[in-house]
């Protein structure tokens, strides 16, 4: 091996070693940061600065920690910050430089010409140039490189900032929290409403409603058993064994795990055929193992009693869910529509009808519009003596 050859491996041992930056340790010689300089450098405790506004030179521990502060800087500021670019060593394990940007950073990418989509999404993205950047030093430390602080956008205002996505979470104080309400039945709505007032409104909650029910959506997912899962199978393979006419359904995610089920018996796909014509739906019920909402189809017969048209067991009240259920009853039925149907109060459900039985009357059961009744206008009824009366006489 020649000199040359020896001095190029001598040169390049000490990149090897420190090439988890690259650009900062090119050169030996002219990559050492000065003593005196890094000195001179703040580290940021994200703690203790609140309001402080990012600057040139400011040091963090972590590029987590940086994060928390632009978010923090953000949230005063009002708009949403997201992580954004990111430069990594070559075995992908440190971070040399990343960039925390404005939520409204870059544009829509125009897709593929075609038909038009059924839905358009808002534009939410202005190509706003606010960011903060952050690079690996020689101490370990991130520093901020550069730092944007104008937007090309209005930003949110104080009291609108805390429904900013950055901005929303659940502690775990308040996931225990709801891991108990949920397991004493009381509706995401009314928890989400008790745990506001309890914290002087919803801009110090910290989460919205859609949060705590993807909550304790993902969590009921999680709790069913393949145990559990096989002896429902295995039973409604028992009894369309004993009875060809027994229908089912089942619905998996992409994971192959079981969302949404249904099931109606012979008996009830004839009894449907004479009474149909009018269906009550209720999602009231739930079972106590997982949280799951039990939906039955149920109906009058001409000695008015009580009958069953099928059953359900939903993994959760969107949209999708029921949109499928009413499809699914729909199959089992051969496709007839009752003339009208009798639900709770929910918007979910409410466009799941419209949508998949457009010729269908939709009403609202009595029973829940006296519960509503009861629950929000109770001073009502103790301040008046006629207000029930009346109240009967309008339904």
């Amino acid at each position: 091996m020649d000199g040359n050859s020896l001095k190029s491996q001598a040169f390049d041992e000490p990149r090897r070693r420190l090439d988890f930056d690259t650009e900062i340790y090119v050169q030996k010689a002219s990559q050492q940061i000065d003593v005196q300089e890094a000195s001179q450098h703040v580290l940021v405790n994200v703690d203790e600065n609140l309001d402080e506004e990012p600057e040139l030179g400011m040091e963090f521990s972590s590029d987590e920690s940086a994060f928390q502060f632009y978010n923090r800087y953000a949230k005063n500021t009002g708009f949403s910050a997201r992580r954004g670019w990111v430069k990594k060593a070559d075995d992908d394990t440190i971070i040399l430089k990343r960039r925390f940007c404005c939520s409204k950073e870059g544009k829509k990418r125009d897709k593929k010409q075609g038909e038009p989509p059924k839905f358009r999404r808002p534009i939410t993205r202005t190509n706003c140039l606010a960011s903060m950047m952050i690079k690996l030093q020689m101490n370990g430390k991130y520093s901020v490189t550069k730092f944007v602080a104008e937007h090309n956008h209005e930003v949110i205002t104080p009291t609108k900032v805390h429904m900013l996505r950055s901005h929303r979470g659940m502690t775990d104080a308040q996931k225990d929290e709801a891991d108990n309400a949920d397991g004493s039945g009381i509706k995401p709505r009314e928890a989400v409403e008790y745990f506001s007032r309890r914290s002087g409104g919803r801009e110090n909650l910290g989460f919205q409603s859609i949060d705590y029910k993807n909550y304790l959506q993902k969590k009921r997912m999680k709790v069913m058993e393949r145990g559990d899962a096989g002896a429902v199978l295995q039973y409604f393979q028992k009894m369309q064994a004993d009875n060809p006419s027994f229908f089912y359904a089942i619905q998996v995610d992409e994971d192959d795990q079981i969302t949404n089920i249904f099931w109606t018996d012979a008996i009830s796909i004839m009894d449907y055929s004479v009474f149909g014509d009018v269906v009550c739906f209720d999602t009231t019920y739930r079972i106590n193992s997982y949280g799951r909402p039990f939906a039955p189809f149920i109906g009058v017969n001409h000695h008015k009693q009580t009958i069953i048209f099928g059953g359900a067991l939903l993994y959760d009240e969107t949209i999708e869910s029921f949109k499928w259920l009413f499809e699914t009853f729909l199959s089992a039925m051969s496709e007839k529509q009752p003339m009208t149907i009798l639900t709770d109060q929910d918007a979910a459900m409410a466009n799941a009808i419209a949508s998949v039985m457009p010729g269908t009357y939709h009403r609202l059961c009595i029973w829940h519009i006296y519960q509503n009744a009861a629950k929000h206008l109770s001073h009502v009824f103790k301040g008046s003596t006629s207000f029930e009366h009346d109240l009967n006489r309008c339904i």
